[in-house]
């Protein structure tokens, strides 16, 4: 009976020693998996990150033709109302410098 009390308890560790040992390569291949799937969803994340930056720059750069244009618009209707305002002012100013040629000022 002793002996097979010893047999029972060397066939238990042996059981244990292949348990833990399963359990242990068992981590490791889900360790494995799990960095691997990190690796791919922070790839996936970057990516995308990508395609949303590549849209906001198109977005900015969309905005900044459309502000570009409207500042172009206001700067030439700027310039024709001084060039109206030049060519008024330039019509009195060449009267009042005959008056003061002819003396009449």
């Amino acid at each position: 009976m002793a002996k097979e009390t010893m047999q029972a308890i060397s066939d238990a560790e042996l059981k244990a020693r292949n348990t833990v040992l399963h359990a242990k390569e068992e981590g490791e291949r889900i360790t494995a998996e799990a960095e691997s799937q990190g690796a791919e969803a922070l790839k996936a994340a970057a990516k995308e990150a990508r395609k949303k930056a590549d849209v906001l720059c198109g977005v900015a750069r969309a905005d900044a033709e459309k502000t570009r244009a409207a500042v172009r618009e206001q700067t030439l209707a700027l310039q024709e109302e001084l060039r109206k305002s030049a060519g008024a002012n330039g019509a009195r100013v060449a009267e009042e410098i005959r008056k003061i040629v002819l003396g009449k000022a």
